[in-house]
């Protein structure tokens, strides 16, 4: 699922609804008004005032965290909205899978002996985030079967 992103507003939005859509947002590059340039950051938060974008606060794939004044920012090259597994970043791609993986075990400690819809929705959700594999390589365990392991990846609405 990677989708094209158009800008800050799109950044603040998938910031913002990272539990209920996953995924977060990464750009090819980044390169700010001083001639520094970041490849793969990750974006971690968007401050607004008064309506207006302040500045974003990114990753870079050496795991140094950066804050930058919307001003300074240059260019900003192939802005996606990346699910965890897809990510170039390999350093985020790591923070995040770890812990995406320790809060599904709580989730499952909490709802142990309870499979309730609501459960296993945001359960599945947060495996299609960091991917089958990842769950099978790490050796965790759902207390529900996955169906072949697939899961879809769009849902289809009719009307």
């Amino acid at each position: 699922m990677q989708t094209m992103l158009h800008g800050l507003k799109d950044i603040h939005m998938v910031i913002s609804n990272h539990r209920k859509i996953g995924g977060v947002a990464e750009a090819g590059s980044i390169r700010l008004a001083s001639g520094d340039e970041y490849h793969t950051p990750v974006f971690t938060n968007v401050d607004m005032s008064k309506g207006q974008y302040v500045s974003l606060c990114f990753i870079d794939e050496e795991g140094k965290n950066i804050m930058a004044h919307v001003d300074q920012i240059a260019v900003i090259k192939g802005l996606q909205h990346k699910l965890i597994c897809q990510l170039d970043n390999t350093y985020v791609k790591q923070m995040l899978v770890d812990e995406t993986l320790q809060y599904l075990q709580k989730l499952c400690e909490v709802n142990e002996g309870y499979v309730t819809t609501s459960f296993k929705k945001e359960a599945l959700k947060l495996v299609q985030d960091i991917s089958v594999t990842e769950l099978e390589k790490r050796k965790v365990v759902l207390p529900f079967p996955l169906e072949n392991n697939l899961i879809q990846m769009k849902k289809r609405l009719f009307a």
